[in-house]
């Protein structure tokens, strides 16, 4: 294998995985795979394992050897075969490695109603190769980071009732100077008289509410330059943050793909939905050759999830694996953030070279395999990339395995 390049190696992915594994053990940050049922589309995985589990577990295997010691995969699987495929990775990476099931909003557009129910939704199951080193858990997936420059509130209705003390100075106060002996809230008790001076409390602040914090909590917050604001006489206190401070935001269970809530990437893009990445893909290609393409948006979304807590950054350096790429999103996906970033993330793609179903679109058009559709995906992708940044590395090397 060649290494330090993006490659594309056309073959059976259990033989490839297990060359890769020479060059590149430990050496793979994030895995990303889609791996087919038989679900009657055009292109499927003929393997002449007769179980999806006996085909599944020895490639996880090798996946999970690939891997850096920080590396996570993320695995997307229909309803039917999630909680199959959750019992093998469990066994495969270890329960204690499971980080989340992620629910992918897939679409947007509903026609005849199923019986009962409709599926809108397919999952992401998501493993680390170690998730807890030293009894503590790796922070490994940060959506984004923000500058806490905004207030939030410190009560929390399912927290028990505590009795916090906020040191005289501490408060800042939207209400006239005064004396003020009660709230005018059932959910804040004050437990003295409170002086307020100058838009400050003069003594100290004794309440007693659901607080999200402990009182020891409440005074390291203020040692860090916390300070806390009452905007009206309920005395709902908030805390209000220093501006050198920043908040780590964890990615949500669900992705959304509604665009009046939709999830949004650190680079203010919106995943979108299956139906938009079959129109992309279809107007990139000149041909509707892959039914339900997974959207670039969604790879995107969860490559750029990668975060170092060692140097508090996302890596943009990184190998991205796909072993089971079909139309190669997971190359457009790479390409396509480091021509936001000026990343030089690195794609590996395999794909075994079945040939397209007599009645495609495909065949028609003369395609002999599912490999030649891909590389000329990744080359037309790589052409619109270099619109955006002309600087990003859009070759690749094929290889047949």
């Amino acid at each position: 294998m060649i290494k330090g390049k993006n490659l594309y190696i056309e073959g059976d992915n259990l033989k490839v995985l297990k060359s890769l594994k020479k060059d590149y053990q430990n050496k793979i940050r994030m895995i990303y795979i889609d791996p087919p049922y038989n679900t009657g589309n055009d292109f499927v995985y003929n393997d002449t394992f007769k179980n999806w589990s006996e085909m599944i577990t020895p490639r996880l295997e090798l996946a999970r050897e690939l891997l850096t010691d920080n590396g996570v995969i993320f695995i997307s699987i229909g309803e039917e075969e999630v909680d199959t495929l959750k019992s093998i990775c469990n066994k495969v990476f270890g329960k204690e490695n499971f980080i989340t099931k992620f629910i992918y909003e897939k679409t947007q557009h509903f026609g005849r109603q199923k019986l009962n129910t409709y599926s809108n939704a397919e999952y992401i199951l998501c493993y680390a190769r170690e998730l807890i080193k030293n009894g503590k858990i790796k922070e490994l997936l940060v959506e984004r980071i923000n500058n806490e420059l905004l207030d939030a509130p410190l009560f929390n209705a399912s927290n028990r009732i505590t009795e916090i003390v906020f040191p005289a100075g501490s408060v800042k106060f939207n209400l006239k100077d005064g004396v003020y002996k009660e709230t005018k809230s059932k959910e804040y008790e004050l437990l003295q008289d409170v002086i307020i001076k100058n838009g400050k409390n003069k003594n100290d602040l004794s309440l007693r509410f659901r607080s999200r914090w402990s009182a020891r909590t409440v005074l390291d917050e203020i040692e860090k330059g916390t300070t806390f604001w009452v905007k009206t006489e309920s005395f709902a206190i908030r805390a209000v943050y220093n501006s050198e401070r920043s908040t780590k935001i964890a990615p949500k269970q669900i992705i959304f793909t509604n665009p009046k809530n939709p999830t949004v990437s650190r680079f203010n893009e919106r995943v979108t939905t299956s139906e938009t990445a079959t129109k992309e893909l279809e107007k990139l290609l000149g041909g509707k050759y892959f039914h339900y393409p997974k959207a670039v948006s969604l790879i995107s979304y969860l490559i750029s999830l990668i975060y170092d807590e060692s140097t508090n950054i996302f890596p943009n350096d990184f190998t991205v694996l796909d072993f089971f790429s079909g139309s190669g999103t997971t190359a457009h996906a790479c390409m396509h953030l480091n021509s936001l970033d000026n990343g030089s993330r690195k794609f590996i793609l395999v794909q075994k070279p079945e040939p397209p179903a007599k009645n495609s679109q495909a065949f028609k058009k003369g395609y002999k395999s599912i490999c030649e559709i891909g590389k000329e995906r990744i080359k037309k992708a790589g052409e619109e990339v270099k619109k955006i940044n002309s600087n990003v590395d859009t070759k690749f090397k094929c290889i047949s395995y």
